[in-house]
């Protein structure tokens, strides 16, 4: 709670600080990108997107309010309209984003997509692809989104409150595995009729430092004789990704037996794991190309073990793709 209050209160004096002196940053900034030969204005792009950050914040926060008022007496009903906001504000940023940062999204088929509860694995390389699957799944199809998240995103005053509303999973950093399992089976069993489960199993960005790190604690961990050594060879084979982390996944496939599972891959969002790294790549100059994998459950191995390295091999399969696209891009 005390999070949520001191961001809500961040936010609400921000927007009004941000509009009153950009008369000194929008210059400011425009100035900073022709020093620096940045012609095409990414720091003028990237400070424009956060007043609209700021500004959705306050509709967003504003919603929660009114929702809670009109809905107070009957918690279920005020769902509807809670979706109908974590649409909007994925979907609404999205479009900004393409207006001023350039992010735009080759168009997807969505037909596939299966009935019922289902398990979305998905890539995770960027705060964009975080958004995604709400403006796929709430936004083009309507249905519910629950996620499991890092317990940092409760900053952010409208995840706080509508990711929590909306039975999303926050899990700490440094949360001890069971009690991570706990929520993330908390999740699974409380999940809503013909909603999605959105799980990351990298558990972070795959960017190079990120990849450097985890290969040495997987080295550290095997010198210790706590892994086998096959681990460290199979997470240097994937170029593009992080070895999956099995836990999370394992558990949303034990407590949801029915689930089908979609794996959803993404290329065009490298290399912006950080707003430095978008900074050095906007505005994007190609569309983001977007793919996904659904696998009936009748597909997906029983035994744990056999889950775990099913998932493995559908994330070296992921990167294969990954490659096979981002070498068939126009190089612009």
């Amino acid at each position: 709670m005390l999070r949520r209050l001191v961001s809500i209160t961040a936010v609400g004096m921000a927007l009004p600080v941000a509009v009153l002196t950009a008369p000194l940053w929008v210059p400011l900034t425009m100035a900073a990108d022709l020093v620096s030969r940045h012609w095409r204005f990414p720091t003028l792009r990237l400070a424009l997107f956060g007043l609209v950050y700021l500004a959705h914040q306050w509709v967003g926060v504003a919603r929660a309010v009114e929702i809670s008022m009109t809905s107070r007496f009957s918690r279920r009903s005020s769902l509807p309209a809670e979706r109908e906001v974590q649409a909007w504000w994925a979907t609404s940023l999205l479009q900004w984003a393409n207006r001023l940062l350039g992010v735009d999204f080759d168009p997807l088929d969505l037909s596939d997509i299966p009935t019922g509860s289902f398990i979305l694995l998905s890539r995770h390389a960027s705060m964009v692809d975080a958004v995604l699957p709400i403006v796929l799944i709430c936004g083009h199809l309507n249905r519910y989104a629950h996620y499991v998240l890092k317990d940092e995103l409760l900053w952010d005053p409208v995840i706080n409150i509508f990711g929590k509303r909306l039975g999303n999973q926050f899990i700490g950093r440094g949360s001890r595995t069971d009690a991570a399992l706990d929520g993330i089976a908390r999740l699974a069993n409380g999940a809503l009729p013909d909603s999605a489960l959105i799980i990351f199993p990298e558990g972070t960005y795959a960017t190079s430092r990120n990849r450097s790190r985890v290969i040495a604690s997987l080295q550290r961990k095997v010198g210790s004789g706590e892994l086998p050594t096959e681990v460290v060879a199979y997470a240097e084979r994937l170029d593009h990704l992080l070895p999956p982390k099995p836990a999370g996944t394992l558990s949303l496939l034990a407590h949801r037996p029915e689930a089908d599972v979609v794996i959803l891959g993404h290329v065009g969002l490298e290399d912006m794991a950080d707003l430095q790294g978008f900074r050095r790549q906007l505005p994007l100059r190609r569309p983001i190309t977007v793919r996904y994998w659904v696998h009936a459950r009748s597909n997906v191995p029983i035994h744990p073990h056999d889950r775990e390295e099913w998932l493995r091999r559908q994330w070296v399969e992921l990167d294969q793709w990954i490659d096979s696209v981002d070498n068939g891009r126009d190089p612009r």
